[in-house]
């Protein structure tokens, strides 16, 4: 396990001074304003019983191209898991981080708690240009559309 994480963190240090992360990626293009009462109806649509917290007024949003782009870059998904210390939500709290920066915090991106047939889980999500919300399991990287098993709850953006 320590030569895991020791590995793991060189890769992580490797890709930052090489420049293959998120923190080294350029600004995201094709960016198009989305206000919060616009935000707040498509969360509303896709998520009905969801509670949304929603931290600004105004957003930017951007194709699901850049958004992979994104994600394509971001290291989240080599860290590993570690049941109750380092396991679904603080990878969702992680590569919501590394989006929070001056270039890409604007975006329509947040964390998504929901019921699973599994059981609880956190998980991203975002809203991409064409006004489609997505989901995106910072574990492997996978987007996807909200499987109809799932019962979100609480959404914060």
């Amino acid at each position: 396990m320590l030569d895991e994480l020791g590995d793991n963190m060189i890769k992580q240090w490797l890709c930052r001074v090489l420049g293959c992360c998120a923190d080294s990626i350029s600004p995201p293009q094709d960016l198009e304003n989305i206000d919060f009462n616009e935000v707040n109806t498509l969360l509303t649509a896709e998520f009905p019983n969801a509670t949304l917290l929603l931290s600004d007024y105004m957003y930017k949003t951007t194709t699901l191209a850049e958004f992979d782009r994104f994600i394509k870059n971001d290291v989240t998904n080599n860290n590993i898991y570690v049941s109750e210390y380092y396991d679904c939500d603080d990878f969702s709290y992680s590569i919501m981080g590394h989006l929070s920066n001056q270039d890409w915090g604007c975006l329509t991106f947040g964390i998504l708690w929901t019921s699973t047939p599994g059981g609880g889980h956190a998980v991203n999500c975002f809203i991409d240009k064409d006004r489609n919300v997505w989901i995106l399991e910072p574990q492997d990287d996978s987007i996807f559309k909200c499987p109809s098993d799932w019962d979100p709850y609480l959404v914060m953006m």
